[in-house]
């Protein structure tokens, strides 16, 4: 993907986030809260990436192929995390995506938790509106 499409899809989604969160109703602050936590989550795969003349974990093993660039030698548990294109060898760090499927999951977690919140104070109240909420707590 180009980095130019990318940089302004993570910023779209930034935007559309914070519009959201300066919205008046509660869900549609807890859908911007979710939005800008998916932006951040792309933002921290899209540097993952980079270029190299080394996948980080893994040292020799060099293939003759052109587009395999390294060997997977499953007896010395070796798995290599490369990813080939038409012009360049694109190295992916697998750490960064353990670490965003983590912070995904915990995501969603506590948007099910608000979203429960949210709902209770509906049934309590009647409304989800910010501000009738403050006129109705005094």
């Amino acid at each position: 993907m180009n980095n130019a499409v990318l940089s302004l899809t993570i910023a779209i989604l930034f935007g559309l986030g914070t519009f959201l969160i300066l919205r008046r109703d509660v869900v549609k602050v807890i859908i911007g809260l979710s939005i800008i936590s998916h932006a951040v989550n792309v933002l921290i795969v899209s540097t993952g990436l980079f270029n190299g003349e080394k996948a980080p974990i893994i040292d020799g093993h060099e293939s003759t192929s052109s587009s395999i660039l390294f060997k997977d030698v499953l007896d010395n548990d070796i798995l290599a995390p490369v990813v080939t294109s038409a012009n360049e060898v694109v190295y992916v760090d697998p750490l960064v995506q353990a670490l965003v499927l983590t912070a995904i999951v915990i995501g969603f977690s506590i948007t099910a938790f608000i979203l429960i919140l949210a709902y209770r104070i509906y049934e309590e109240y009647g409304t989800t509106d910010i501000t009738e909420l403050k006129r109705l707590w005094g």
